[in-house]
C-alpha cells in the first residue's frame, strides 16, 4: 500500500513577520516573504532545521543579517534581542 502524503503545516505569527515556518513530519524549515518592485510575492528559504528552537535561532540570526553594524558588539546584541523576543512570545 503506497504511503499517504502529510500535508505541509505552517507556523505564522506577527512576531515573526516577514517570517514563517513551515513543517513537516521530517523538520522545521525557516522561510522569509519579500516583495519584488513590482510587488510579487517571494518565498526565500533561510533553512531546514530538526529542532523549533534551532529554526527560531536562525529566523533571529537571519534577521539581524539584514543590516550593517559598526562592532560585533552591536551585531551580537541585535541577535540576542530579536532571540529573546521570540523566546518571551512562545516561552520555549
Amino acid at each position: 500500500m503506497p504511503k499517504e502524503s502529510k500535508t505541509l503545516n505552517f507556523i505564522t505569527d506577527p512576531v515573526l513577520e516577514p517570517y514563517y515556518i513551515q513543517l513537516d513530519e521530517y523538520c522545521y524549515i525557516a522561510q522569509k516573504s519579500t516583495f519584488s518592485e513590482k510587488g510579487n510575492e517571494y518565498q526565500n528559504t533561510i533553512g531546514h532545521y530538526t529542532s523549533l528552537g534551532n529554526c527560531l535561532k536562525a529566523i533571529a540570526r537571519d534577521s539581524s543579517n539584514s543590516k550593517s553594524y559598526n562592532s560585533v558588539k552591536e551585531y551580537v546584541k541585535s541577535f540576542e534581542q530579536k532571540l529573546e523576543e521570540i523566546k518571551n512570545i512562545i516561552k520555549l
